[in-house]
């Protein structure tokens, strides 16, 4: 029984809001101990899509596939402060820190929502939960487009 609910659970996340199968396609954030959200500003969020606003929703991934959609952010990320290091120089402790010193920044790197998620999460894991799913923009109608996830 246990099974078929996270067959379940997976056949949701693959099927909505958004498309699931894509890697790439997802958005991340945290949320610290008081259930405020930490992600990038709603003007940042907005920008270059389509339908964006500034009622945002977000909708969290569930279920077994998360793990897979993990191991892929991971990669991401820790390819993300290699990079670094081999452009900047220093430790991956060093990159960490710089980010982390621009984190509430216009000037964090946009579209790098894993990597500031991960970053603000490892700062203090008692205080911040990872969070990976879909976010979208709520229309005036009502309707919810789903941008990422």
């Amino acid at each position: 029984m246990l099974q078929q609910l996270r067959r379940n659970i997976d056949e949701l996340a693959f099927s909505g809001p958004g498309n699931f199968l894509d890697m790439d396609d997802y958005h991340a954030w945290c949320i610290d101990k008081q259930g405020v959200v930490h992600d990038y500003h709603p003007e940042i969020l907005k920008l270059n899509v389509k339908f964006g606003t500034t009622d945002i929703v977000r909708l969290p991934f569930t279920g077994e596939t998360l793990s897979e959609r993990l191991v892929h952010c991971d990669k991401t990320y820790d390819a993300y402060l290699q990079g670094m290091i081999a452009e900047f120089g220093g430790t991956i402790e060093e990159a960490k820190k710089a980010l982390l010193s621009i984190i509430h920044t216009p000037v964090f790197p946009r579209k790098n929502c894993y990597i500031c998620a991960k970053l603000l999460y490892e700062s203090d894991p008692q205080e911040y939960s990872l969070v990976i799913g879909s976010l979208g923009f709520r229309q005036a109608d009502g309707n919810i487009y789903w941008e990422y996830g």
